[in-house]
């Protein structure tokens, strides 16, 4: 069984892990300077998620599927993404490995995963928090 029982609950827990990234200025300003759209296909459940900094001015997170065109794509289980947001799963390897599958400028998302370490230590948090509220 996934971590997420359903897709509102990987949505809700996402957003709200991107919120406190948008929050933490060093994070979100390194990330802003990419100019990167990214969007993330997720599996069991099956949600979409597209992080926006393509205006280099501020993140916007989109839940769910929309119009824009992403620079990088990432197809994978949910609990992939799960494990990499604990720190346990290293998105290098997962690539290899076809754990998760990529379209676009991959590289230049994967420079960013230095930015996202702080995003390692929020995410807990972020778990603890939503199954508070449930």
């Amino acid at each position: 069984m996934s971590v997420f029982t359903n897709t509102q609950h990987l949505y809700d827990v996402m957003q709200e892990l991107w919120s406190r990234i948008k929050a933490d200025t060093d994070m979100s300003n390194r990330l802003l300077q990419s100019r990167l759209i990214v969007r993330f296909h997720y599996r069991e459940p099956d949600g979409w998620l597209t992080v926006d900094g393509s205006d280099g001015e501020e993140i916007k997170v989109h839940i769910g599927h929309n119009d824009l065109k992403p620079d990088v794509e990432m197809f994978m289980k949910s609990d992939v993404a799960h494990l990499f947001w604990l720190g346990k799963e290293n998105p290098a390897v997962a690539l290899l490995t076809g754990k998760i599958q990529s379209k676009g400028q991959v590289n230049k998302a994967l420079a960013l995963l230095p930015v996202l370490k702080p995003a390692f230590q929020i995410y807990p948090t972020v778990l603890e928090d939503i199954e508070k509220s449930a």
